[in-house]
């Protein structure tokens, strides 16, 4: 610790972990009380410098204090992430961490992985970083974003499908993840979150926790996908008799069992997710507004939603230019 004057004032300074606390005072304390004030900026700050040895205790930090909030799945990415980072970068101390080290270790990151993937370590260190140098400003250069080409289910599609799971255990969770539901949310559903107008109330989900145990959160994936849905009579009598869970097993085996079909039947290779594509995309070409369809699949914005349509919509655009160039032959 030094204690010099500067001008009409005596200026307090001290080095703790690296970071340089300052502070100013009319008259020239005491070694004692200079300390005690030091100490006191020190405990004023969000974090106290001394418990954060370098980024991956700031890590797990920002993690644990978000363990509540965020989904059980995005604490898990997050923990992956931090794993698979380099011990040089995990070790450097948070108060040393520059822009240029962040990019170095993105530019590290990206000669083996995809944008997509470089995206979403970025967004955690950089997530870190704004809680505990919130003044650091990041320009960092990502790898430009690669178009998803992912294949949506056509209505000829869906009929096989359901055709094939007709009277099985598989046929409520096809039939609800064509009205546009999780699998999280349809493993999480039982005959009582039906009420008598054949409403189904949405509030829950099915999901792993970090040590691969999976539990019913009684949370959903976002605010927004808390919601009630009407269904068609016939599913709702499905539902009334079922004893338990719509679908007694891990939300993973639909994906299996979807992969099964689609070598069964030779159909294009898709996700179960992507029956929300098929819901979007239906829903829209019946003229349903996007604001109704956001609210029926619980999409927190209209973005991600019009990203799962438009997918599908390079079929229904050659439709319409053929039906243009009709009137000119």
């Amino acid at each position: 610790m030094t204690i010099e004057k500067h001008g009409n004032k005596w200026r307090i300074k001290e080095m703790v972990d690296g970071v340089t606390y300052r502070l100013s005072v009319n008259e020239k304390p005491c070694k004692r009380d200079a300390q005690r004030m030091i100490n006191e900026l020190i405990e004023s700050q969000d974090v106290p410098v001394k418990k954060i040895k370098n980024f991956e205790s700031a890590a797990n930090m920002y993690i644990d204090s978000k363990s509540n909030i965020l989904s059980a799945s995005t604490i898990r990415g997050y923990k992956t992430i931090l794993r698979s980072l380099p011990d040089s970068f995990k070790h450097t101390k948070i108060s040393s961490i520059t822009p240029l080290d962040v990019q170095e270790i993105i530019n590290i990151i990206s000669a083996d992985h995809t944008p997509k993937t470089v995206r979403n370590y970025h967004g955690f260190i950089s997530a870190v970083l704004g809680d505990y140098r919130p003044n650091m400003h990041l320009s960092t250069i990502l790898p430009q974003k690669i178009e998803n080409e992912q294949y949506t289910p056509t209505e000829d599609d869906i009929n096989h499908i359901l055709d094939i799971v007709s009277g099985t255990r598989y046929e409520i969770p096809y039939r609800l993840g064509c009205y546009g539901l999780r699998r999280s949310e349809i493993c999480a559903l039982t005959a009582a979150d039906l009420d008598d107008d054949n409403k189904l109330h949405i509030n829950k989900a099915k999901v792993q926790q970090d040590g691969g145990k999976w539990i019913i959160k009684q949370t959903t994936k976002t605010t927004k996908s808390k919601r009630e849905i009407k269904i068609d009579s016939a599913l709702a009598n499905m539902i009334r008799e079922q004893e338990g869970y719509l679908f007694d097993g891990y939300p993973n085996r639909l994906n299996d069992h979807l992969k099964e079909i689609q070598k069964r039947l030779n159909l294009p290779r898709f996700r179960f997710h992507d029956l929300r594509a098929y819901f979007a995309s239906k829903a829209h070409a019946m003229g349903i507004p996007d604001v109704y369809i956001m609210e029926m699949g619980g999409w927190k914005s209209d973005n991600v939603m019009k990203r799962t349509y438009r997918r599908s919509m390079k079929d229904k655009t050659l439709e319409m230019n053929e039906k243009y160039t009709a009137i000119f032959s």
